[in-house]
């Protein structure tokens, strides 16, 4: 991507909220960003993800990513 796009998204089923940003980080080495960040609408349920890496990064990053959400299940 040529421009900065984000990824807004709910992690709620996973019972983690920024939790879930400090574990994406360490465990899967993925950096996102917590909802409550970005104002009051969902912050505590959503998270935010920017794509403004290359494809590759991005690729790599959402696989390591499901990775680590599948460890929560």
């Amino acid at each position: 991507p040529d421009g900065a796009f984000y990824v807004y998204f709910d992690v709620s089923a996973t019972g983690l909220s920024l939790d879930f940003c400090v574990r994406a980080l360490e465990e899967a080495r993925v950096a996102l960003t917590p909802g409550r960040d970005f104002g009051v609408a969902a912050a505590g349920t959503h998270v935010c993800l920017s794509c403004t890496a290359s494809r590759e990064e991005i690729a790599l990053g959402l696989e390591r990513l499901g990775g680590f959400v599948d460890s929560l299940r």
